[in-house]
């Protein structure tokens, strides 16, 4: 009789050569994957941004939106491959972002957005000024953040700290693989010409004088060569402005013959500029920070250097190399006073997250070995021990062939496969060990006999975890390239661990194990049949275990529509950074601004978690992933400031960063008013989102902006009277003042003075006016010479009523009775020219995809997003649904019975969706993809039993301990949120059932139906060798129980290690609470199904097919 091809791969591997070969070369391929694959703490979600920048000058927000906005986005929308077309449009300009699909290649949507917005040039509205595509990605995202800092501020300042960061920035990017390196914060180098109100106006001099003159004294030309007898000569005029005496010396005015020179109308100044931000960095009072022996807890001035790397580099190696020169630089360019504090460091937690679960793995092998040692014997736990490696290596080199990084979920899916990948070899072992017992053969044939028994089933049981499993790879959003490892490295591991059971396993089976003398006929009266012989007893018997059984499910399912097990996308992760963003209402000043942070900081500092405070005021800090999501960069205004917290390490800390921020929260929540927004955010373990919870209100054709906003505002008071929801905001902005000034226009040009003359004078006396570049060698930017009035001069609008303005020469003519001639150029004050008068900054109009919208965002404290919204929504007033709901407290609420009885409605017009840019999208459509993902391999499954037992019962009765495991993990959950500490500062802090848990019931399918689909091969034998349907149950169950209870001991001493992830320990506790149900499922529930199916049936119906 013909071999089968893999018993003929056995009896080849039983020659040795082989597997020695395959042992070798997994080794070192995978010795080559740890040193060269990549390394980084999370998977990269490729999500491709692009804003657009318009000026549209003179224009009011509802006027730029009508006239280029929407012209712009209907444009725009043409461009292939866009997810989302985002706008806000407002007085004198506009911005659309564009959010490419998730997996977008960048170059590609970069290339046709400019090519639609070049080539159609002509359809862009002539209002439209100016305009910049700036491209965003998470390449641009720095993995390292240095706060350069001076223990001496006056020694050196912001302004000496950036000039030696742009010196630092300079050799950091000459550092191999490092991408973008910025230097944010500290004012930088200007001249600074401030002029005197009285002495302009003494001098009879105006400030475009100033201007003019100096634009035109700054001048060098050169004219080219010039051939003077046997040389070339080059040949320049004029000079630029190279010094301060030069400066001064300027002429800007000549009257009555006497000259005006700028440093007679100006105080000239060479330093830093005005500030526009504040940054600087304080150390809380008991963090270790120290500089020698020089405790840190003042105030320090900083300045910040971003480092970005290059697309697929190694995060540890780019951070080290920085680290080495910055230790370098600290000794040969920094003065001893200037030092500096990592406030991000990617590659140094991405290599702790990598050494961590390294260990973790290594610790789980370890276990796993010694646990299979105690249970089967040291021999046949060496077996087991060699097969670990090999599948590691291989699966590490794929890996790197495949492009995908060391990273957490790699890393975790390779813990998860540990008890997968294990399985197939103590089957192996088992087996082997059982035939080596029968001496009539061989022990070679004994072994291909063995494997050859059980080989259907493993291979089956294999292609069923691979299509539990492959299903992943198809989530949608962000999630799916966070979820891609899980689903590449899990079947890989899977399906090498197979070729190793076959391959390799019986080889070292023939070299290291002793036979066994028990038969499978011996084992008729043992524990298990003990148990499971009154099970099936009769067929009454067994219905109400089955019965039983079913009460469980039901009881089970229902726990999460009691709201007993919570439901969210991802649990918390336990980071070393929390963010705060603080808004003060618009028009703040940016000392008002720096005044609120200094409170919030000495409220902050009371908790002894924190390590370093960086403050960002006015100017936005350089973002993260979540702050690229969220457009944290365009958060620049002198009302707005963002605080990086540090925290000491993971393991001097009482709780997990989202612990901290729950306590930061209650201590913040007294300086929430209305003029003060504060927001406490940590990083999220994956997909970032706009807010935790974020509701749109959208607006039909017509409806007035006033009953868009009456609508969100609605729902604002609606969401304080919810538990728990905090730091709830909206996009609509406070009222802003404008002080405009009105010109005569008669009267003005009676004096020859024009509009543009005014708009001029009052840009020098508020902002500054370039008036050219001071020419310095050697500094690392161009020194720009501004010009302004004094800063005294320009703090009420009164002073700079007396501003004087020249008219233009030409304008204003007189007739001398032979003509016209122009009439004396007049010098005018701004006080006889016009008026202030007042007015408002428009309300910002935002859009989604083409759609006016208001966003209202807020944070939850403890619940989840699922729970509050289905209380808004049963609360919310309708003509279908127009009944008052009893006031119910939220933690007698249910998905059953929501609402808290609280109404609210919208105005006729408005509609509002939970599912927009909040974290309610993401689990709705990761738990949608994850539920059709395991539709789908439970289907595939199906088929693949029945094709392999050609019995559509015996392919169900497989199958049908998959479902059953949620009774062991939902009241697992359920049973883990009555013990610990489930509340910190007030707020609930549940153990939540997420995307991963899910992750884990997906992993169990597998495993159930390996066991049973081995238990009901096993069952088929002994009946095909004469046994009845019971002694078959019986004899199988006592052969299998202990490979069962082994693997099942395997699996959940692999994910042990799992439970101290914060972000996986979902996925453990789904698997080690559903192993325990599944165990028993398998060995007890699968045979009464098959008893209560097959017991009239002869055993010719349940021939099966081979593979």
């Amino acid at each position: 009789m013909k071999k089968h091809p893999i018993d003929r791969l056995v009896a080849y591997s039983l020659q040795g050569g082989f597997p020695q070969f395959v042992f070798v070369v997994a080794l070192f391929l995978g010795a080559i994957a740890l040193t060269y694959t990549p390394r980084e703490e999370e998977p990269q979600i490729v999500v491709p941004m692009i804003d657009v920048w318009v000026d549209v000058p003179n224009l009011s927000a509802r006027q730029v939106e009508r006239q280029v906005t929407v012209p712009l986005e209907k444009l725009i929308k043409q461009v292939p491959g866009i997810e989302h077309i985002y706008s806000a449009s407002h007085d004198g300009g506009l911005s659309v972002t564009l959010r490419f699909e998730v997996g977008e290649d960048r170059e590609r949507a970069l290339l046709n957005t400019y090519n639609k917005l070049y080539s159609n040039q002509d359809k862009i509205p002539e209002v439209a000024a100016n305009w910049i595509v700036k491209p965003i990605e998470v390449v641009d995202v720095a993995i390292l953040m240095v706060g350069l800092f001076s223990t001496s501020p006056d020694l050196y300042s912001d302004y000496e700290l950036r000039r030696m960061a742009q010196e630092v920035s300079t050799v950091i990017q000459s550092l191999p693989n490092t991408s973008e390196v910025n230097v944010v914060g500290g004012r930088s180098r200007s001249i600074q010409v401030s002029l005197d109100l009285q002495a302009l106006a003494a001098r009879q001099t105006s400030v475009m004088n100033v201007v003019d003159a100096l634009a035109l004294s700054n001048q060098l030309s050169r004219h080219g060569d010039l051939a003077m007898g046997q040389k070339n000569i080059v040949i320049e005029s004029g000079d630029v402005i190279r010094d301060l005496q030069a400066l001064n010396n300027i002429v800007v005015n000549v009257i009555n013959g006497k000259m005006v020179m700028l440093k007679d109308i100006a105080e000239i100044r060479d330093g830093p500029s005005e500030p526009q931000s504040y940054q600087w960095l304080e150390f809380a009072n008991e963090a270790a920070n120290g500089v020698g022996n020089k405790q840190l807890q003042d105030k320090y001035p900083m300045v910040t250097i971003s480092v970005a790397k290059q697309k697929g580099s190694n995060a540890v190696t780019v951070a080290d190399d920085v680290l080495a020169k910055m230790a370098e630089l600290q000794t040969q360019l920094l003065p001893a006073e200037v030092h500096y504090e990592y406030l991000r460091n990617y590659g140094q937690t991405a290599n702790e997250k990598v050494n961590n679960l390294t260990s973790s793995l290594a610790f789980a092998v370890f276990t796993v070995v010694v646990f299979i040692g105690v249970f089967l014997g040291w021999r046949q736990a060496i077996v087991v021990a060699l097969a670990v490696p090999i599948c590691y290596g291989l699966t590490l080199m794929l890996d790197l062939a495949f492009g995908y990084t060391i990273n957490r979920v790699t890393l975790f899916a390779l813990i998860l496969s540990l008890g997968l990948l294990v399985d197939d070899p103590i089957t192996g072992i088992d087996n082997i060990t059982r035939f080596l017992g029968y001496k009539k053969s061989s022990k070679s044939d004994n072994i291909i006999n063995a494997m050859s028994e059980i080989r259907p089933a493993l291979i089956m049981s294999t292609v069923t975890i691979i299509l539990a499993f492959v299903p992943l790879a198809f989530i949608t959003g962000m999630m799916g390239p966070y979820m891609a490892p899980m689903a590449f490295n899990v079947p890989v591991s899977v399906v090498i661990s197979t070729f190793v059971a076959f391959a390799i396993t019986p080889w070292l089976a023939s070299k290291l194990l002793k036979p066994s003398t028990t038969e499978i006929a011996d084992k008729t009266n043992g524990i298990y049949s003990r148990l499971l012989n009154p099970l099936i007893a009769n067929k009454s018997r067994s219905k109400l275990g089955l019965w039983i059984v079913l009460v469980l499910f039901v009881v089970s399912c229902a726990l999460p529509l009691l709201r007993m097990v919570p439901l969210k996308l991802l649990p918390f992760d336990n980071k070393n950074e929390i963010q705060v963003l603080i808004d003060m209402p618009e028009g703040t000043s940016l000392e008002q601004t720096a005044a609120q942070v200094e409170d919030v900081i000495r409220t902050v500092k009371l908790l002894p978690e924190v390590k370093a405070i960086a403050s960002y005021i006015g100017q936005p800090s350089p973002i993260d992933f979540n702050g690229m999501v969220r457009q944290h960069y365009l958060r620049k205004a002198s009302n707005l400031a963002e605080l990086r917290i540090t925290l000491l390490d993971k393991t001097e800390r009482e709780h997990q960063s989202h612990g901290i921020v729950l306590r930061l929260r209650e201590l913040l929540a007294p300086m929430q008013q209305q003029h003060l927004s504060l927001k406490v955010i940590e990083v999220p373990p994956g997909p970032p989102v706009l807010s935790t919870f974020v509701a749109e209100i959208y607006a039909e054709p017509f409806v007035s902006p006033e009953v868009h906003q009456a609508a969100a505002l609605g729902l604002i008071s609606r969401l304080k009277s919810e538990a728990h929801v905090v730091e709830i905001d909206s996009t609509i902005t406070s009222e802003q003042l404008i002080w405009r000034f009105v010109a005569d226009k008669q009267k003005a040009a009676l004096s020859g003075i024009s509009t543009v003359d005014i708009n001029n004078a009052l840009t020098v006396a508020i902002a500054s006016k370039r008036a050219g570049t001071y020419q310095v060698e050697n500094d690392a930017t161009p020194v720009p010479i501004d010009v302004k009035l004094a800063f005294a001069d320009r703090q009420s609008l009164t002073d700079i009523l007396s501003l004087q303005v020249i008219g233009q020469n030409g304008i204003a003519q007189l007739d001398n009775g032979l003509g016209l001639e122009a009439s004396p150029q007049s010098l005018v004050s701004l006080a006889e020219l016009g008026q202030w008068q007042q007015t408002k900054v428009s309300q910002p109009i935002l859009h989604k995809d083409l759609v006016p919208v208001i966003y209202v965002t807020a944070e939850l404290s403890g619940r989840t997003p699922a729970e509050v919204i289905a209380d808004l929504s049963a609360d919310l007033k309708t003509q279908d649904n127009s009944e008052s709901v009893s006031e119910n407290s939220w933690q007698y609420r249910t998905y059953l019975q929501p609402g808290g009885g609280a109404q609210w409605e919208l105005p006729e017009g408005t509609s509002y969706s939970f599912s927009g840019e909040g974290e309610w999208k993401i689990t709705i459509d990761v738990f949608r993809d994850m539920g059709i993902a395991f539709a789908f391999a439970l289907v595939g499954i199906f088929f693949l039993l029945k094709l392999q037992t050609s019995s559509s019962a015996l392919a169900l009765i497989i199958m049908s301990a998959i479902p059953l495991t949620i009774i062991g993990i939902m009241p697992g959950f359920w049973l883990l949120n009555q013990f610990g500490e489930r509340t910190i500062a007030g707020a609930p802090d549940p153990i939540l059932f997420t995307a991963t848990a899910m992750i884990g019931m997906i992993a169990l399918a597998g495993i159930v139906v390996r066991n049973s689909l081995i238990l009901v091969e096993f069952i088929t034998l002994a009946r095909g060798n004469g046994m009845n349907i019971k002694e078959a149950l019986l004899a199988a169950g006592e052969v299998r129980m202990r490979p069962v209870l082994l693997t099942a001991g395997t699996t959940m001493l692999g994910n042990l290690v799992i439970t101290l992830d914060p972000v996986f320990s979902g996925l453990a506790l789904a698997i080690i609470f559903g192993i325990i149900a599944s165990t028993l499922f398998s060995l007890f529930v699968v045979p009464i199904v098959y008893y209560l199916v097959f017991e009239d049936k002869p055993q010719a119906q349940l021939q099966e097919q081979t593979l």
